[in-house]
């Protein structure tokens, strides 16, 4: 049982230490998006449900010892394809689909060895029943075994492998570990050959073939994985839009995720299934109530951790408790792994192409709620009654307040939703009419605040967009996720920018000293978002902009919403696709000034602020040139690690803010910090950027480069 265990533990580290290591290395090539993410959790469940089903076929089809022999050629086979890496040459080409160029990366990079690997626990699960141990007749206890290797190597990654080893390092140390996990397999099924299990008599034949599941098993057995994968995914990018696409940000859900299975599949869990289900129709309505708060982040995205972990653990709970004898095992996981990939592609493949907003994720709360276990069927008439009054008061409060020009206190609201989301717990043991009424509350909650002002909802694999109009004077606003990225308002007929891009922004003072030293600019400005940079270019001035997104393209230069590029720019040059793959083909010495501001909602592409980013970027400078960095953020202080990498270019950098203090001097900014590095200091000296402006620390802490980063040091509140 030892060696079993201990094999099975190591394949699990290494399914689950490939996974944010090797996304990590694609980041890059896809602009930091946090979609990312969800599209490689895809490809690993599908190539999850592959070598599950290759478990299944092999141990129904072939004898243990051909068995042995079969795997160990796979396993031969995939150790020519280490250690994992992405070959030269691979770059999306401009027209190719995001996710699907993607996937074809991770299946021609990762494809076998994560194969080989993910076969490993219901292979050596099926074979251990076929002994004559004890725990033979029972050896789900190993898939706990499994998911606590899971989460152990989640638990260490962004603490202790992430900030202390490269990512060429982790590969090679992954490669080791895949020679020791073949030689735990093959240790294994030596172990079978030479103990076999006693010999079945033809009754207990006849048993196993009775308790064969039906397909009302497997579909129960699909539906409680499919609904707490798509929740993983949905709560994953909730929080990682916000922040950063980063494996710390990746790997904490995942690793609550994978906990609830240890939970589950435990010998004696620590949280019992009844207590499991209670707490899942909590964390439902709780979801439901929550769903449109983004502040305090620091509470409110925490809650949404902790609801997806009580739905998970009721979720699993009920699928450990309708696990069917070991002669069905491999088929068990076969089916879970079915409805895990499914879950995952409904929300990071088909969600993107049929909604224009974040649907899947309330969604997935409904069918959580349906799928409360130990619960009765049918819909009363009370529970009509009840969803009637939810959308009635829900959609008709704030009409209502206006109608009477009366304020609506949030306090008062949120009372209102508690007191209603009291009414819908008590539904809970009567599924379908416990999640209709979940539905009525999001459909009351989203659906107001997110029409209301709005023009347009677009999306894209970078994520959504809505132009929004609001204010007197009505400011127009581009919101890519939760954060304003640039706007506009007319102020005595010229259009003028808002948010980061005020007169009396940073960016703007640093624009202003260039011009005042030189005519004729050239400036290069990276994320075009609604084109609001462009109002400080002069006639005589030469700019580039560079956009990754073509919605976002479409956006600023034809939608017609956004004028600010059409007045200032309208021949404007605008190179489509990943800013620094675009920057580093451009002759060095050429622009006066170059501006980075390229973010996916909140999230910060690290790929652009790396040692050999900025040293790009220089040598893309003329001799005076000037270097800005947009780093605000809400929850990184991206400073101290920026401080460290201009030093160790030996370059010299100055800091600065606009902060809420300001506001009253200039109502349309939104306070921003941003970082001017130059080649020398007498470069940012006869600049004189102001008061506002400071130099920046030369940071103690670790140089981020392309083969490592870590924001585990960054991580604070920075309350922008």
């Amino acid at each position: 049982m030892a060696l079993f265990t201990a094999t099975i533990f190591a394949g699990a580290v290494l399914l689950f230490w490939i996974q944010p290591l090797f996304t990590k290395i694609a980041l890059p090539l896809l602009g930091g998006s946090p979609s990312v993410w969800n599209t490689a959790m895809v490809f690993f469940q599908a190539m999850l449900l592959a070598g599950y089903a290759y478990a299944h076929v092999l141990t129904r089809t072939l004898a243990p010892s051909a068995q042995l022999i079969v795997h160990a050629a796979i396993l031969g086979i995939a150790a020519l394809f280490l250690p994992a890496g992405i070959e030269a040459g691979w770059r999306p080409e401009e027209g190719t689909p995001p996710a699907l160029w993607l996937l074809a990366l991770l299946f021609a990079s990762l494809g076998a060895p994560f194969f080989a690997v993910a076969a490993t626990a219901p292979l050596l699960q099926r074979w251990f029943s076929q002994t004559d141990h004890p725990h033979a007749q029972d050896p789900y206890f190993l898939y706990a075994a499994s998911n606590a290797g899971s989460v152990a190597v989640l638990l260490t990654f962004p603490f202790l492998i992430e900030p202390q080893f490269t990512n060429h390092a982790q590969a090679w140390a992954w490669t080791a570990g895949f020679a020791v996990l073949a030689l735990g397999i093959l240790g294994c099924g030596a172990t079978i050959l030479k103990r076999p299990a006693p010999s079945v008599a033809a009754g207990e034949s006849t048993v196993e073939s009775a308790s064969r599941p039906s397909w009302r098993q497997r579909g129960g057995w699909v539906l409680y994985a499919a609904v707490p994968s798509a929740l993983l995914l949905g709560v994953t990018a909730h929080i990682s839009s916000d922040i950063a696409a980063a494996p710390l940000l990746w790997v904490v859900p995942l690793t609550l995720y994978l906990l609830t299975f240890v939970n589950a599949f435990a010998v004696r869990p620590l949280i019992p299934p009844a207590i499991a289900a209670r707490a899942m129709a909590f964390a439902v309505v709780l979801l439901a109530t929550l769903f449109p708060w983004r502040e305090p982040a620091g509470l409110i995205l925490p809650l949404h951790l902790l609801a997806f972990l009580a739905i998970a653990l009721g979720c699993h709970g009920e699928l450990a408790r309708r696990r069917p004898a070991p002669a069905a095992l491999t088929e068990f996981y076969l089916f879970l792994s079915i409805g895990g990939l499914i879950g995952g592609a409904c929300v990071a493949l088909l969600a993107p192409q049929l909604f224009d907003a974040v649907l899947e994720y309330p969604l997935a709360i409904v069918l959580a709620a349906a799928l409360m276990p130990h619960a009765t069927r049918g819909v009363r008439r009370s529970d009509l009654v009840l969803i009637a009054c939810i959308l009635a008061v829900m959609l008709g409060l704030q009409p209502l307040a206006k109608l009477l020009d009366v304020p609506l206190p949030n306090i008062v609201f949120a009372a209102v939703c508690a007191v209603l989301a009291v009414l819908v717990l008590s539904r809970q043991f009567r599924p379908l009419a416990f999640a209709l009424c979940v539905a009525a509350l999001l459909i009351a909650q989203v659906w107001t605040p997110m029409r209301e002002g709005v023009l347009w909802t677009g999306r894209s694999f970078f994520g959504v967009y809505r132009v929004s109009e609001a204010g007197d004077p009505p400011v127009r606003s581009l919101i890519h996720g939760t954060t304003v990225h640039g706007g506009q308002w007319f102020r005595k007929g010229v259009v003028m920018p808002t948010a980061y891009y005020t007169e009396s922004s940073p960016v703007a003072e640093v624009i202003r000293r260039v011009r005042s030293q030189k005519d004729g600019l050239q400036v290069g400005a990276v994320g075009l978002g609604t084109g609001a940079l462009s109002y400080y270019r002069q006639p005589e001035d030469e700019w580039r902009y560079y956009e990754i997104d073509p919605m976002v393209r479409w956006l600023a230069a034809e939608s017609g919403f956004f004028q600010m590029l059409g007045a200032q720019d309208p021949n404007a040059d605008i190179v489509t696709g990943d800013a620094r793959l675009a920057i580093a083909r451009e002759q060095s010495g050429r622009f006066d000034l170059l501006i980075m501001d390229a973010y996916s909602s909140d999230a910060v592409p690290v790929h652009l602020l790396t040692r050999e980013a900025l040293w790009l970027y220089a040598d893309k400078l003329t001799d005076d040139g000037i270097l800005v960095l947009h780093i605000s953020n809400r929850f990184l202080d991206l400073a101290p690690a920026i401080g460290a990498t201009v030093a160790s270019l030996e370059f010299t950098a100055e800091i600065g803010h606009l902060t809420r203090l300001d506001e009253d001097v200039d109502p349309m900014g939104t306070p921003s910090t941003w970082v001017a590095i130059a080649r020398t200091a007498p470069t940012l000296e006869r600049l004189d950027l102001g008061e506002r402006w400071n130099p920046l620390d030369r940071s103690d802490a670790r140089v981020w480069r392309d083969d490592f980063s870590s924001f585990v040091e960054a991580i604070q509140w920075t309350g922008r």
